[in-house]
Parts: C-alpha cells; structure tokens; sequence
C-alpha cells in the first residue's frame, strides 16, 4: 500500500513558485496557492492549483508548505501575522522555508513553529528559473531526519538533487 501523498501549499506562486506548482501537479500532489500578484495565482489556478486568499486559509487545507516568498521580513510576515500560515497548520504539518533568509530566521521560526507541533524544513534552493522550468533544482536540507523524508517525497517533484546538510539553519548557510 502506498503512502498518501503531502496536500502541499505554496507561498509565492511565482517565477520559482510556478514551476514547483507545475511539476507537483504532474506529480500528482494536491497544490493550493496563495501570492500576492492575483497574476501569479490565475496562471496557477489555470495549470490545476487551488487558490487560497490569505496564507493561514492554504495552511488550513496543507500538510506540508513551501514558501517561495523573498527574505526574512516576508518570510515572517506570511508566517507569524495575523493571517499567517502557522496559525493555520495542523499539528504534524511541515513548513518547507525555500525562501533564502538568515539562519537565525528559519531557526527562531522552527522554534515558534515546534510550539504548534509543526515542524520546519529548511530547504533553500539553488540553480535558478531555467533549472527551476525543467524540474532540475538543487535543495539543501536541513532538518529532523523525519522531516527530510517528507521533504525529499515532494521536492523530488521538482528538484534533481537534494543535500541533507544537518539541522536546521544548515541549508542556509550552505547557501
């Protein structure tokens, strides 16, 4: 029997964004959407995704999220607001920081996200939009054994190779 597949949730549909929602969805993965460019969102919703208006209604209806958003300040801010995804998340849910931040960012918020029983992966990616187009991104992993399985199931979708590093805040620094 095989295992269910993640409901994966993306924050920051877009130029990397699109891709991964592209590739989960010809992997077979349920993908729900949330940017803040109603542009991005239509072209995700026309490929297949759901569209959810604010990142705590996507980590409603997710198991897993990645968020493809800029630097520390928004990686907090679609996290920890008012409307944030972690207020969202069930217990068990990971939240996949693909966003390139500082270490200690992704370290405070795995701690804030522990709280909540939800785990934090940290998986920064490298390569770029054409490598990101053909499915052939790089992931650098840091996390909880556990948690990097999960990962690695899902961003096998859209990545040729993915380095487990350590902890959390090691992808980070590789980076």
């Amino acid at each position: 029997m095989s295992t269910p597949k993640e409901r994966v949730g993306i924050i920051g549909a877009g130029r990397m964004g699109l891709p991964m929602v592209k590739h989960l969805l010809r992997n077979g993965f349920s993908v729900a959407v949330n940017d803040i460019s109603a542009e991005n969102v239509a072209k995700a919703v026309e490929m297949g995704a759901s569209s959810c208006a604010t990142p705590r209604a996507l980590g409603e209806q997710s198991d897993f999220v990645i968020l493809g958003v800029g630097y520390d300040d928004e990686v907090r801010e679609v996290t920890l607001s008012e409307h944030g995804v972690l207020g969202g998340l069930a217990a068990g849910a990971i939240i996949a920081v693909s966003s390139t931040v500082a270490p200690d960012t992704v370290k405070s918020l795995a701690a804030l996200a522990r709280a909540k029983d939800v785990a934090v992966l940290d998986a920064p990616i490298c390569r770029g939009r054409w490598f990101a187009d053909e499915g052939k991104l790089l992931a650098l992993f840091g996390g909880e054994a556990a948690v990097v399985e999960r990962g690695r199931a899902v961003y096998q979708a859209f990545c040729s190779d993915i380095e487990h590093l350590g902890e959390v805040g090691h992808g980070q620094v590789a980076k």
